[in-house]
């Protein structure tokens, strides 16, 4: 049995005919006092594939209707098209008689793969993970519980965490679960929503996801992932956010897009 927090935040009891029930905690609660986003989506990914034929997601992309409260949940998982390669799955995440979120997942196996491989740009630079700095130090603990859950090191510390936002919304940091958790594809969809948002640096770090795209690039091999985040527009209180996950050998091993509504 696995003694990592993220594995035992997601255990599910299968009930038969594709549902599950999961308990819902708060120890990945983000700055409105709700589930993070990417938990969230790591709750339906373990009970998708447990249903799944095929060992690895492609992607999943999956659409928050409201926030999740702790407590009991069901994840309803219902396969929509078994494929020669690639199948399909949906599932709903419900509490008591409200839907909290749906999410459409692809599934394969990567020993089935193809060979054709195009990479015009590898990993950004970056100095490792011992060479960086560390923000768990200037991060007050239990201030975010999400925060908590998982180290980050940067080449600087950022401008909004010393009180003097750069205006610039774009990072790289590297991460890892605090309990050193290593990454695969479960995690790595969780990761990608796991950042403090870039627009922190504009003054704004609370938020909510409203649509969450990931794309699984490879089978992890790594315990510290690197984050490039971006967020090109802020619209009328909407931002996006994109996000590269690199591994520790400069792997490419997913990639989201989402669309976030800003507190306030």
């Amino acid at each position: 049995m696995s003694t990592y927090a993220l594995d035992a935040a997601v255990a599910s009891t299968p009930l038969g005919d594709g549902v599950h029930r999961v308990a819902v905690t708060t120890d990945w609660n983000t700055a409105n006092g709700t589930p993070n986003g990417g938990y969230i989506l790591a709750l339906v990914l373990n009970a998708v594939l447990q249903e799944a034929a095929e060992p690895d997601p492609l992607s999943i992309a999956i659409t928050y209707f409201r926030p999740a409260q702790a407590g009991d949940a069901e994840i309803r998982v219902r396969q929509v098209r078994a494929g020669r390669r690639v199948s399909t799955y949906d599932a709903l995440v419900v509490q008591g008689d409200k839907e909290v979120a749906h999410a459409v997942v692809s599934t394969h196996d990567w020993d089935q793969a193809g060979a054709v491989t195009n990479t015009p740009h590898g990993a950004p630079e970056m100095p490792k993970p011992e060479a960086c700095a560390d923000l768990t130090t200037v991060i007050p603990g239990g201030m975010v519980p999400i925060l908590d859950r998982y180290t980050y090191r940067a080449a600087a510390i950022p401008g909004w965490l010393e009180g003097s936002p750069s205006g610039t919304t774009e990072s790289l940091c590297w991460i890892r679960t605090s309990d050193a958790r290593p990454v695969d594809a479960m995690l790595a969809g969780a990761m990608t929503d796991a950042f403090p948002p870039v627009t922190a640096e504009i003054g704004h770090l609370a938020s909510a996801t409203i649509q969450l795209t990931v794309h699984f690039r490879r089978r992890p091999e790594t315990t510290w992932a690197l984050g490039h985040v971006v967020t090109r527009h802020v619209i009328d209180g909407y931002a996006d956010e994109d996000v590269e996950l690199w591994d520790e050998q400069g792997r490419l091993i997913a990639q989201s897009r989402q669309l976030a509504i800003l507190a306030g």
